[in-house]
């Protein structure tokens, strides 16, 4: 055989078992390009609900959610931070004693005086009042006075203090602008429940005396003489 025809027959063999074989693949390639009869319908999209969401609220406060609670049935105590006002109060063994009356040189025009006993109540008043002298009284510590130098002085405290006040330096002193006899000391002497120089306490006083400032009998008979100390 020619070389030529050898070659013609090698090319036509080779076609026919190329052909062969894409007429074999054939069916398998249309079986997987053709589409599949049984398509499952896509169901509807979901439709968006536009219903209004619920919105939530912030977060109550801790002042919110307190007063949210029922109130609970609480009484509350009124503490009483007013003190109570001293008052005159009743005392059977309060005494005051001093001299009826005092007497002193007819020119004088002051006289002083620590004749005086007091006690018998924890807290006590002495008001005295003169209508013809100006009145002062010697002090101790924690002793309340008004008054000094005038018609009418309120003295209070403790009995001890107080009587330590009318007896301390000269006493009291009564001074009058002219001569001092003739003049008169009232003393009203009242049991307090605290110290207190309030003067309208002295209108409840239980104890009231009256001493009367009188001249020495002194007229042109006296005789005047001295007096040997030893």
């Amino acid at each position: 055989m020619s070389p030529t025809l050898a070659k013609l027959l090698k090319r036509t063999l080779l076609l026919a078992a190329v052909s062969f074989a894409i007429t074999q693949m054939l069916p398998s390639l249309a079986d997987q390009l053709s589409p599949n009869p049984s398509i499952e319908t896509a169901s509807p999209a979901a439709t968006p609900n536009h219903s209004a969401a619920p919105i939530e609220s912030p977060p109550a406060s801790a002042s919110e959610k307190a007063s949210a609670q029922p109130d609970a049935d609480i009484t509350y105590l009124e503490s009483d931070t007013t003190t109570a006002k001293p008052k005159v109060i009743e005392s059977d063994s309060l005494f005051f004693r001093t001299p009826n009356s005092l007497k002193v040189d007819p020119r004088a025009n002051s006289i002083s005086t620590q004749a005086f006993a007091l006690g018998g109540a924890e807290n006590i008043l002495v008001c005295i009042t003169s209508a013809k002298a100006n009145i002062s009284i010697g002090l101790v510590s924690n002793t309340l006075v008004d008054g000094q130098g005038t018609h009418s002085v309120t003295l209070s405290g403790s009995a001890s203090e107080v009587l330590a006040s009318l007896t301390a330096s000269r006493g009291i002193t009564a001074l009058s602008s002219g001569r001092i006899a003739g003049s008169t000391l009232t003393y009203q002497v009242a049991a307090l429940s605290e110290p207190s120089i309030d003067p309208k306490l002295c209108g409840g006083a239980k104890i009231t005396r009256s001493v009367a400032v009188a001249a020495l009998g002194i007229d042109l008979n006296t005789v005047k003489t001295t007096v040997k100390i030893r």
